[in-house]
């Protein structure tokens, strides 16, 4: 293990290191190995060197090798002013394009923890975030920037920014992003995540017809009752499919949930009719858990009214740690599977 760092420098032949590489990604599967690989110093060094070479093909090896270190330890999180910067850097760097995706899921793997967020959202400008949503929009990275959007929105500084009003709208837009599951579903987690501090609930009222719209079917609605729907969800084609993935229709579920505890927001469910989707969407929907969560909110709307707190003392933000999304990426077929810790769903 000792003799690792030397063969990364770069004095060494390209096929060298190359190998060395190739050894180190392949050790990074085995849980002692990447122990005694976390515990060098200078062998975590050379790898966070090795991103910067010109050959694509160590550059990408050192980022996979990142990935995996990452999904298994917080060790590589100790320096996070110079290894943070690094990634924000590639990421601007459209040279680097074939590193994107490792780097967002490196990315997304520090920033999982409260304590992490809360570091690396210092370091995320607006221009970083607006960068974010296009590289997610261009499909240039798998959707794991949307991930990470989601773990700093459970921080008052990742709100703050999340919620300006230039970036909010583009959010909300990629709920409906076609073809990509892992963006869905991390938009309707970060919303999740924001909609737990109730002084984001006003500015969810403005979108409101655009978090319902995936878990609205083609179901013919009377016009007495069409009338009184948002226009953008009136009239809507017969072939019209709701959201296909299951965790991303309980976390919007559970979105309007949350910030129905206003009463500001669910005035608007009643005076918009929002009733009539819902229970649409609740005789349609097969799964037991999600049926309960979208019933939760239909008894918002239609129980007595007076103003509902339904946060637990505490809980503000936890859901972050409950629901780990660790990336991983596979030696033998290079293919990305998540990995879910923590019980989370």
């Amino acid at each position: 293990m000792d003799e690792l760092p030397g063969l990364l420098h770069s004095r060494q032949p390209n096929k060298v290191r190359q190998g060395a590489a190739e050894l180190i990604l392949g050790l990074t599967s085995d849980a002692a190995s990447l122990r005694l690989i976390t515990s060098n110093d200078e062998l975590v060094h050379m790898i966070w060197e090795t991103l910067d070479d010109k050959d694509k093909k160590l550059s990408v090896a050192a980022s996979q090798i990142l990935v995996n270190m990452t999904s298994h330890s917080d060790q590589l999180f100790t320096a996070p002013k110079k290894t943070v910067p690094q990634i924000l850097w590639i990421l601007h760097n459209t040279d680097a394009i074939h590193m994107y995706n490792s780097m967002a899921m490196v990315l997304n793997n520090i920033s999982r923890s409260l304590e992490q967020a809360k570091i690396i959202v210092e370091m995320l400008s607006l221009k970083d975030c607006q960068l974010f949503l296009k590289l997610i929009s261009c499909n240039q990275e798998q959707g794991y920037l949307a991930a990470v959007l989601g773990n700093i929105a459970v921080t008052d500084e990742g709100r703050k920014l999340l919620l300006q009003e230039s970036l909010f709208s583009e959010l909300i837009s990629l709920l409906t992003m076609p073809g990509n599951i892992i963006v869905r579903r991390n938009i309707a987690r970060l919303l999740r995540n924001l909609s737990f501090d109730t002084k984001t609930h006003n500015i969810f009222l403005q979108f409101l017809p655009q978090i319902v719209y995936p878990l609205v079917g083609g179901e013919e609605v009377e016009d007495e009752d069409m009338e009184k729907l948002p226009l953008d969800l009136q009239y809507l084609p017969e072939d019209k499919c709701r959201e296909s993935d299951l965790q991303t229709r309980i976390l919007l579920s559970d979105t309007l949930f949350q910030i129905g505890g206003s009463f500001s927001v669910r005035e608007k469910f009643r005076e918009e009719n929002y009733y009539v989707l819902l229970k649409n969407y609740d005789q349609w929907e097969e799964d037991m858990d999600a049926r309960e969560r979208i019933q939760n909110v239909i008894y918002l709307i239609v129980q007595e009214d007076g103003e509902v707190d339904l946060r637990k003392e505490g809980e503000l933000p936890q859901g972050l740690e409950k629901e780990d999304q660790v990336v991983h990426v596979e030696r033998d077929n290079q293919n990305v599977e998540i990995l879910k810790e923590n019980g989370g769903s």
